[in-house]
């Protein structure tokens, strides 16, 4: 028989081990991931600091839980640059923004690259695998976003648009621009509003497609040969 839905959900809250709880975690930090892609480009430019913020300080603090294996480097470093992020909000220097991107886009790529090890090492395909797949896409695809920024600010009329003008402005991070052009080119839809002007910047469109398409190459590529060799149930 079927267990009662409230029966289901006491099982994921037990303190019965980490497995449930790791579970619960990781749609955490996907919910997290997806209002910094869907939901933060609409905020208002009034409050978008603030809650950019705590949405990133959310992704930090729940990528912890959300692996299996808690390296101390990796939780020292979640923890710092919560702190960091918080640091750049209140002191509004560019230079710190800058370094904090970059360091955030280290970080993305660690955790990336943990949710794939997590993935490749579980023997079946489950609701956590799909959930971990689909929050390592839309990180890294985040992590780009960040590039993104570095190289405009770093190489004027890199791109036909400015992505650096929202951030002499005061604002943390110019979600609405970035966010939207890295996923055009993540997702090699190219809409062709936003192009790369600079060699630098073609160059990194050129990884952005290429690393989005890769992504969900070895990914299905995973999750068909799990599906495959999981031993048929008999009836």
């Amino acid at each position: 028989m079927k267990k009662p839905f409230l029966s289901k959900l006491k099982d994921v809250f037990s303190a019965d081990g980490r497995k449930n709880k790791s579970a619960v975690a990781n749609g955490i930090l996907l919910v997290f991931t997806l209002i910094a892609i869907f939901i933060l480009p609409i905020f208002p430019r009034e409050s978008i600091n603030f809650f950019y913020n705590v949405t990133i300080t959310g992704i930090f603090v729940f990528a912890v839980f959300a692996l299996k294996k808690h390296h101390l480097f990796f939780v020292y470093s979640a923890f710092f640059l919560s702190f960091l992020v918080w640091i750049s909000f209140i002191s509004n220097y560019n230079l710190l923004k800058i370094g904090f991107r970059f360091l955030n886009f280290i970080f993305l790529l660690f955790l990336v690259g943990s949710l794939i090890g997590q993935i490749s090492s579980t023997a079946t395909v489950t609701v956590k695998v799909i959930v971990d797949s689909i929050t390592g896409y839309f990180l890294l695809g985040f992590a780009f976003s960040l590039v993104v920024v570095l190289v405009s600010v770093t190489f004027p009329n890199a791109y036909n648009v400015s992505f650096s003008e929202r951030l002499d402005s005061g604002m943390v991070e110019p979600i609405q621009d970035n966010i939207y052009y890295t996923f055009m080119t993540f997702t090699t839809t190219g809409y062709g509003d936003v192009v790369p002007t600079h060699p630098v910047s073609k160059s990194l469109a050129v990884l952005i497609s290429a690393s989005g398409q890769l992504y969900v190459a070895i990914i299905i590529a995973m999750l068909i040969g799990k599906y495959a060799s999981a031993p048929s149930k008999s009836k």
